[in-house]
C-alpha cells in the first residue's frame, strides 16, 4: 500500500478555472461599460448630425450654370441670371435676401423682390428661382456707383438672407463676348 499523500492538482485546476471565470466577469463588466459608453456617444453624434441637417435644410443652392449677358458693345456684362434651389418645403423670403456682386476694384449690393422670379409654382413654395441682377453702368457708363465687369475679369457673388446659410459663386467673364449674346460662366 502506498502512504498517503496530498495530491493538489485538483485543486489547482479549481483555482485556474475560478481565475478563468473572474476574468470573464471583470471582461464583461468593462465591455458593458465601453458599450454604454459607446452608445451614448452614437446618441449624442445622432442628435448633433439631426441638429446640423435642421439648420443646413434653409441652404440655397446654386444651380450651375449661371448665365452671363453681353452688353450692347460686348465689351462687359449687361445681365447675371442665377438659378436657385431651396429645400423642398421650405418658404424662403426673396426680400430678405442680399445679393452682393464684386470684382478686385468695386462691390455692388442689390436687394429686392423684383429681381426675383420662381420657376413652377404649382401651388406650393416653389423650389427653384431665378434671380437676374442688372448691371446697369456696362451700357451707360455715366450712371455712377454701378459695376462694370469686363471680359475676362472675375467676379463673385454672394446671396446672404438672415434665414438661410450664404453662398457665394466666383467666376469669370467671358473673353470675346458679342454684343447682347448670352454665355455660361
Amino acid at each position: 500500500m502506498k502512504p498517503f499523500a496530498p495530491d493538489d492538482r485538483a485543486f489547482t485546476g479549481l483555482e485556474a478555472a475560478m481565475v478563468f471565470i473572474a476574468f470573464i466577469v471583470v471582461a464583461s463588466v468593462f465591455a458593458y461599460v465601453a458599450l454604454g459608453a459607446g452608445f451614448f456617444t452614437t446618441q449624442k453624434t445622432e442628435h448633433t448630425v439631426y441638429s446640423a441637417v435642421q439648420q443646413v435644410g434653409s441652404i440655397v443652392q446654386i444651380v450651375e450654370p449661371i448665365m452671363v449677358q453681353a452688353s450692347a458693345s460686348g465689351d462687359s456684362i449687361r445681365y447675371i441670371v442665377i438659378m436657385l434651389r431651396v429645400p423642398q418645403g421650405t418658404d424662403i423670403d426673396v426680400e430678405q435676401i442680399v445679393i452682393t456682386v464684386s470684382t478686385a476694384e468695386a462691390m455692388q449690393t442689390y436687394r429686392g423682390a423684383n429681381l426675383w422670379h420662381p420657376i413652377g409654382n404649382d401651388g406650393q413654395a416653389p423650389i427653384f428661382w431665378t434671380v437676374q441682377i442688372p448691371l446697369y453702368q456696362a451700357d451707360d457708363p455715366t450712371i455712377p456707383a454701378d459695376l462694370v465687369i469686363s471680359q475676362n475679369q472675375r467676379f463673385f457673388v454672394e446671396m446672404k438672407s438672415s434665414e438661410a446659410v450664404p453662398c457665394t459663386a466666383e467666376r469669370r467673364a467671358p473673353a470675346g463676348m458679342k454684343p447682347d449674346s448670352w454665355y455660361d460662366v
